[in-house]
C-alpha cells in the first residue's frame, strides 16, 4: 500500500518549500532515512529524509516548484503500483484507405480505426490535474515512464503539439485579460527568464494557450530595459515577516552616542589573551546581558492575544547575518553563561553556517532579543524592524573619531551611535531612554559590566510577576576623567572603573585602563 510523505514545517515561521534539486525518480528504489531531496525554507537549505521503504510512485513537485506544507512530497509504495498508476495500452494509429479506393467506398466504410483502447490512467493527482487544466486526453498519450507511465513531460509535450497543429489553423487571437493565463510550464519558465508578462501576451493555442512561438514574437523586459527576477524562499519569507511587523507593531527608534574607546581596548586585550578573533560583536553582547538583567521589559515579548508581557528568564541573543541569499538571524543561545570568547566563536560559527546555508532550523529560533552591527556594512547608524516575538533590536553603528571637548580641551574620540528599535506597546521612551545610557555606561567602562557580567553568570535570574515592571535600578554615569594640563591630552581615564578593576585581582591593562 503507497505512503504518502507529507512535507512538515522545519521552522517556526515556514509555510512552503522550493525543490532545490530531487537525489530519486519515479521507480527508484529507497531505504528508510534515506536523502531524497533538497528542499530551500524561509530560512535555510535542508536535505529531507523519507520515513518510508519502497518503489518511489510519485514526487510532489518537479525540480524548482514549491511544496506548501502539509502538501504530498512523495508517495512510496510497492513496483505493482507503480506500473499500475498508468499503463495505457499504445494506441495505434488509424489505417489509411487504399489510395485506389474510390470516394464513395471511403465514405461508407467510415475511418479504418484498431480495436478499443482502455483509457489512460494517471495515478498522480497532479498530473491527472496538469491535463485538464491543458486540456489533454491522457487516453491518447504514450507513457515513456516506468511501465508505461505517464510522466509531466509527456503530458507537456502533448500539449506542445496540440498548440503547434492549433497555431496552423490560425485562430483569432484572444485577449490575454479576459480570463486566466494558459501556458505550459516550459513557457512560464521562459518568460520569467525573459521578463515577459505572460498577462500581456496574446496566446495562438487552442483556447487561447500561450506557446512559445508567442513568446518569441513577444519583446522581452531586456529590450525594454527591464529584468525580472523570481525571488527565492527566503526573500518572501523576510518579506512577510518584515510585513508582519511594521503592520503589526508600533515601533520607534532611539539613539545615543557611545565612547568606544574603551570597549575596542577591550576588544585588543581580549585578543592578544586568547590569540584568538574577538568580534566587536561578542563584546557588546556580553556588555549588553547585564543591561538586560536591569531591563526586563527589553528582554521580553508582547502577548497580544492575552494582552499581557512575557519575559524571558533566558538570555538568547539573535545576530543579525548579511548573506548573499538576505538577511538571516541565527540565534546564540545562553548568552549569559558564555565568556566573550566562547561568544566569539559562536557567533563566527553561525555567521558561516548562515551564509553556506547549512545552519540548522533550530538555530534561527528562540531569539529573546536582537543584535544588528549596521557598522559591519558600513552605516554609523540605522532604523532597523523590530523581529516579530521581541520587544527590542540593537544596532551598533560604525566607530568613527569625533573631537570632544572636556575640560576646554578637544580631545579625538572613538563614538559609535547605538540605535535601537523598541516595540511601543511594551517600551516607552523613558524606558528606551534608561536603557540606552546604561548600556553607554557599559560600553565606555567595559569593566563595569564585565564584571556585573561575571559575578552573575550563573546568577539571578528573578523575573517579575507577568505584566509587572520593573524599575531600573539607577546608575551612576562614569564620566570623570583625567586630562593632562598640557595641550596634548592623553586618553581618558576612569579613577572609579580603574579602583574597582585592580580591586578584584585584574590587570586594569586588560580593560584599556
Amino acid at each position: 500500500m503507497a505512503q504518502t510523505f507529507t512535507l512538515p514545517a522545519v521552522g517556526d515561521t515556514m509555510v512552503e518549500a522550493e525543490i532545490i534539486e530531487w537525489f530519486v525518480a519515479v521507480g527508484d528504489q529507497v531505504q528508510l532515512d534515506q536523502t531524497i531531496c533538497s528542499i530551500e525554507t524561509d530560512k535555510s537549505v535542508v536535505d529531507m529524509t523519507t520515513p518510508f521503504a519502497g518503489i518511489v510512485v510519485e514526487l510532489g513537485a518537479a525540480r524548482g516548484g514549491v511544496v506548501e506544507v502539509g502538501q504530498p512530497l512523495i508517495v512510496v509504495g510497492s513496483a505493482d503500483e507503480v506500473r499500475a498508476g498508468s499503463s495505457p495500452l499504445e494506441a495505434p494509429a488509424a489505417t489509411p484507405p487504399p489510395a485506389d479506393l474510390p470516394a464513395a467506398e471511403v465514405d461508407a466504410a467510415g475511418p479504418q480505426v484498431a480495436s478499443p483502447q482502455v483509457a489512460g490512467d494517471v495515478r498522480s493527482p497532479l498530473l491527472r490535474k496538469l491535463a485538464t487544466d491543458l486540456g489533454i486526453d491522457t487516453a491518447t498519450i504514450v507513457g515513456s515512464g516506468h511501465g508505461g507511465q505517464i510522466t509531466r513531460a509527456d503530458i507537456e509535450n502533448a500539449a506542445s503539439s496540440n498548440a503547434v497543429s492549433g497555431a496552423a489553423a490560425a485562430p483569432p487571437l484572444p485577449d490575454p485579460r479576459s480570463g486566466s493565463i494558459k501556458a505550459m510550464p516550459k513557457v512560464r519558465l521562459t518568460a520569467r527568464q525573459a521578463g515577459i508578462d505572460l498577462g500581456e501576451v496574446p496566446g495562438s493555442g487552442p483556447d487561447g494557450i500561450i506557446t512559445l512561438a508567442d513568446l518569441h514574437r513577444w519583446p522581452s523586459a531586456t529590450a525594454r530595459g527591464e529584468r525580472r527576477e523570481r525571488i527565492s524562499s527566503l526573500r518572501r519569507a523576510i518579506g512577510a515577516h518584515l510585513t508582519e511587523s511594521t503592520t503589526t507593531i508600533p515601533q520607534f527608534t532611539s539613539m545615543v552616542d557611545v565612547d568606544v574607546t574603551g570597549v575596542l581596548a577591550t576588544r585588543a586585550a581580549l585578543r592578544a589573551r586568547h590569540d584568538a578573533p574577538v568580534s566587536i560583536d561578542a563584546v557588546i553582547m556580553a556588555l549588553l546581558i547585564p543591561v538586560l538583567r536591569d531591563h526586563p521589559r527589553i528582554n521580553a515579548r508582547f502577548d497580544d492575544d492575552a494582552s499581557e508581557i512575557v519575559y524571558f528568564d533566558r538570555y538568547d541573543i539573535g545576530v543579525a547575518v548579511d548573506t548573499p541569499d538576505g538577511l538571516i538571524v541565527p540565534v546564540v543561545t545562553g548568552a549569559n553563561h558564555r565568556p566573550v570568547e566562547d561568544l566569539a566563536a559562536e557567533i563566527v560559527r553561525l555567521a558561516e553556517a548562515a551564509r553556506s546555508r547549512t545552519i540548522q532550523p533550530s538555530e534561527l529560533s528562540g531569539a529573546t532579543c536582537t543584535l544588528n552591527n549596521v557598522g559591519a556594512v558600513g552605516l554609523q547608524a540605522g532604523t532597523p524592524i523590530l523581529p516579530v516575538g521581541t520587544t527590542a533590536i540593537i544596532a551598533p553603528g560604525q566607530a568613527r573619531p569625533q573631537i570632544r571637548l572636556h575640560n576646554g580641551n578637544p580631545v579625538e574620540v572613538m563614538t559609535m551611535t547605538i540605535s535601537a528599535t523598541f516595540d511601543h506597546r511594551v517600551v516607552d521612551g523613558g524606558d528606551a531612554g534608561r536603557f540606552l545610557t546604561q548600556l553607554r555606561d557599559h560600553l565606555e567602562v567595559p569593566a563595569l559590566g564585565l564584571l556585573e557580567g561575571r559575578a552573575r553568570v550563573p546568577g539571578n535570574t528573578t523575573r517579575p510577576p507577568t505584566g509587572v515592571s520593573q524599575s531600573p535600578r539607577p546608575t551612576r554615569t562614569l564620566r570623570s576623567k583625567l586630562f593632562a594640563k598640557t595641550t596634548k591630552a592623553r586618553k581618558p581615564r576612569s579613577f572609579r572603573a580603574f579602583r574597582v578593576v585592580a580591586g578584584a585581582g585584574f590587570e586594569p591593562a586588560t580593560f584599556g585602563l
